[in-house]
């Protein structure tokens, strides 16, 4: 356990951080492979989407991936105190779409936009098998942080 800020810090094995305070527990997720989905307002399938993210004390989001459009960076912000994760997934010579989420201990889950279309996302750290149920079906809400902000 270190201090940072006049908090006691905890570093977990499975790469999680969680900082705290007498009045607030706040933990930053973990850097490492991560794995998910998003899916079209209207449509009830998954895309699946694997990552490598870099989430680091200064409040940088940063990574790269691939799903079904192709290969992708990533570049944006982790807020700690709102647990809010907002980035910028850019497709490489190709268009960018901009996500939202919430990050609840375990997962981050929110809603992501372009120019023309929107819907739903959910990641998680690890491989596929760690976060989804094979029968796992579509019901998403948007968390009402995310709709207070627009």
């Amino acid at each position: 356990m270190s201090r940072w800020l006049d908090r006691e810090v905890r570093l977990f094995s499975d790469g999680r951080l969680q900082l705290d305070s007498p009045t607030v527990s706040i933990s930053l997720p973990p850097s490492g492979a991560w794995s998910g989905y998003y899916a079209y307002r209207d449509v009830q399938s998954l895309h699946r989407m694997k990552l490598q993210l870099e989430f680091s004390l200064s409040g940088a989001l940063d990574g790269d991936g691939i799903d079904d459009v192709g290969q992708f960076t990533i570049s944006g912000s982790f807020n700690m105190a709102a647990q809010l994760a907002q980035f910028t997934k850019t497709y490489l010579g190709r268009h960018s779409v901009e996500y939202e989420g919430v990050y609840d201990g375990r997962n981050i889950l929110g809603a992501w936009t372009l120019l023309w279309e929107s819907g739903a996302f959910r990641i998680w750290p690890g491989d596929w098998s760690h976060g989804i149920e094979v029968e796992e079906k579509i019901e998403l809400e948007i968390p009402s942080v995310l709709l207070q902000v627009k």
